[in-house]
């Protein structure tokens, strides 16, 4: 479970990182599964068009039970209704890996401005990101602005009508938007860590990656989590495998 030092923590700097989140025997097992979901196919898996490397896969416990034991594991589900201290459930689950030299850019973004067009009202949903492989400063991780969740939504434009899940995105913001919130906040950060070590991250916190230029892909396990009262039905919503409607409760019973 979180100490009241770390919860603080991440409501102030709108992450904490979580050392050895998973047993090396856990690790294994997930290791393994990956490996053998990773040669399955569906609509669920997008590639790179060349080296046919995976990019992401939606909804990766529907294709392995050691993925679903994940969700259902009591010590990150502890952790999790710290955080958000209501009932929540799986919003969104997803593979998302950076292979060595290739794509990879995702630009300065904040997911609840994506995931309110899902149907989210607040950004009280919060996303787990476990690291599958050690993740450095070489092989594109996670840049974030600590602090900038409590900024709300910062100003963005229009880019690309259809980039919900695509390296060029619906939304960008601009130089001096990013310049603002770094002044306001703090210095771009990057979320670093050994593999089995994980890190959880505000839905408002402004964050973005580059190419992998190091020598290892570099894979995240993530695992979004909603308050179940936090979202609504949407005309013509995402598939299922992209956008949960399964609500089911997830809390720990006291």
């Amino acid at each position: 479970m979180l100490s009241s030092k770390q919860i603080s923590e991440y409501r102030d700097r709108g992450y904490l990182i979580l050392k050895n989140l998973l047993e090396k025997d856990e690790f294994v097992k997930i290791e393994k599964a990956i490996e053998d979901i990773e040669e399955m196919d569906g609509p669920e898996f997008y590639r790179e068009k060349d080296s046919r490397k995976v990019r992401t896969i939606f909804a990766p416990e529907k294709f392995h039970d050691a993925i679903q034991e994940l969700v259902d594991n009591e010590k990150i589900r502890g952790i999790i209704g710290q955080l958000i201290n209501s009932e929540f459930y799986l919003f969104q689950s997803k593979l998302n890996s950076k292979a060595s030299l290739q794509s990879g850019v995702w630009s300065w973004h904040q997911d609840f401005k994506f995931w309110r067009e899902d149907g989210m009202l607040q950004p009280d949903a919060l996303t787990l990101a476990i690291f599958l492989t050690d993740v450095d400063i070489s092989n594109g991780p996670i840049l974030a602005i600590p602090g900038s969740q409590k900024y709300g939504e910062v100003e963005s434009f229009l880019n690309n009508p259809d980039g919900v899940h695509d390296e060029n995105l619906k939304y960008l913001i601009k130089q001096e938007t990013l310049a603002k919130m770094v002044d306001e906040f703090e210095p771009i950060t990057p979320l670093l860590g050994k593999a089995g070590d994980a890190v959880i991250f505000s839905s408002n916190i402004l964050h973005g990656s580059y190419q992998n230029m190091g020598i290892v892909d570099r894979k995240l396990l993530m695992f979004t989590f909603n308050p179940t009262h936090n979202i609504k039905e949407v005309e013509n919503p995402r598939p299922e495998y992209m956008v949960k409607t399964d609500k089911r409760v997830l809390n720990l019973q006291s």
